[in-house]
């Protein structure tokens, strides 16, 4: 079995998910490629510096916008909103195969509806594709049908329940968005023909695709219940692990393990196969709290000593950073974390707090790194860059404990 250093696992990971620059990934052209690699990046709509789609990419793609996000999407269709891990951004190629997953998050649906008194929503199923069908494009708000009741999380309104069912269960699709506002059309009117061709496969064989797949979208994964195995099927042991053992046999991934950790750890080949030499220059990163590399933030923790937690949800008095922090990788390392200014308050890109990690080597080369990278991330969020951003960050290295 293949043994790989601690930072041999954490070089194969930045460097499959290209956060080193490497493949030298530009505009809309990087931002396809590395869609085409991954699959799969989480929606979130959250936007304090740019929403995590966003904040994903531009940590990927030299000069990457949030339009070409949007051109992938609802220009092209090579990429398409739906459920993977959570609600994701996905490759549209994969839209069929994704057909078991979404049986079964259709019945889940059925259930959680029913559960809370909104049955009535699958007797207007065929009234909402029909008014669709003749309207075109509609969001949630524009077939306002039933009465609109408080039942806290979700859809208050039947016909918004019945849009979501529908979606979740591939018969309508995102056709295009304002800001955040979806419009949804038939999916045969949405997706490209080749997008919509069945994909025929039994229990075992789609549990091999849907955890290889999986493991594409981080590229070097335990076998250990977390986040990345978040969802229908890769979330099932006995499932997961069967499909795990039978892409092992077939040679289609790698076991592996990692020196330090007691667990079991699989790659894909090309990601082994890939290892860098070592020996260039360090690039500074700044990561979504949503990024695929933070799926498994007890992983992330043994293989980068790094603790992370999103604190998004936690009350501000039990805070130990701040409501929207990004971890700060610099080479192989995660080595600080700060929060952000909210974007569309300061009008430019301000850093509220920084901290550096225990540990961390503050040098003049990882200065002028993380000065490159702020001024990416200013050019990514098209604001200028507060020029006392950098002193802050200095003291920040003088004062820590």
């Amino acid at each position: 079995m293949l043994t790989l250093t601690n930072q041999q696992a954490r070089q194969a990971l930045v460097r499959w998910q290209n956060l080193d620059g490497a493949d030298g990934f530009r505009g809309l052209d990087g931002a396809r490629a590395i869609m085409d690699r991954l699959g799969t990046i989480q929606f979130d709509p959250l936007n304090v510096a740019g929403r995590n789609p966003d904040l994903v990419l531009q940590a990927r793609v030299r000069g990457y916008r949030p339009e070409h996000l949007r051109r992938l999407l609802y220009e092209e269709r090579h990429l398409v909103d739906g459920y993977d891990k959570e609600m994701c951004i996905y490759t549209a190629r994969d839209f069929p195969s994704f057909a078991p997953q979404r049986v079964l998050r259709a019945a889940d649906g059925r259930r959680w509806l029913e559960g809370r008194g909104q049955g009535e929503t699958f007797n207007m199923l065929e009234d909402i594709l029909s008014i669709i069908r003749e309207r075109g494009p509609s969001s949630l708000a524009d077939i306002p049908i039933g009465e609109s009741k408080d039942f806290g999380w979700g859809p208050r309104r039947p016909s918004g329940a019945a849009i979501e069912y529908l979606f979740a269960s591939g018969r309508l699709c995102v056709a295009d968005k304002a800001g955040t506002q979806r419009r949804f059309d038939l999916t045969e009117r949405v997706l490209p023909r080749e997008c919509l061709e069945p994909v025929e496969r039994d229990d075992d064989a789609f549990a091999d695709w849907y955890v290889k797949r999986r493991l594409s979208c981080v590229g070097l994964l335990w076998d250990r219940r977390g986040g990345a195995w978040q969802g229908y099927v890769v979330g099932d042991d006995k499932a997961r692990k069967a499909a795990l053992q039978r892409l092992s046999e077939r040679g289609e991934i790698v076991p592996c393990r990692v020196e330090g950790s007691r667990a079991q750890f699989y790659a894909l080949p090309e990601v082994v196969e890939a290892l860098p030499e070592g020996g260039k220059r360090p690039a500074c990163r700044f990561i979504a709290p949503l990024d695929n590399l933070m799926w498994d933030r007890e992983m992330i923790q043994a293989l980068f000593g790094f603790r992370y937690r999103w604190e998004v949800y936690t009350p501000v008095a039990k805070r130990e950073y701040g409501y929207y922090v990004l971890p700060v990788l610099y080479g192989s390392r995660f080595v600080a974390r700060f929060e952000p200014e909210p974007v569309n308050k300061a009008l430019c890109l301000r850093v509220k707090t920084w901290w550096w990690e225990d540990g961390a080597r503050v040098s003049g080369a990882m200065l002028s790194a993380v000065e490159a990278a702020l001024n990416r991330f200013a050019r990514f969020l098209d604001v200028p860059c507060a020029p006392e951003n950098m002193d802050l960050i200095v003291k920040a290295a003088g004062t820590r404990a």
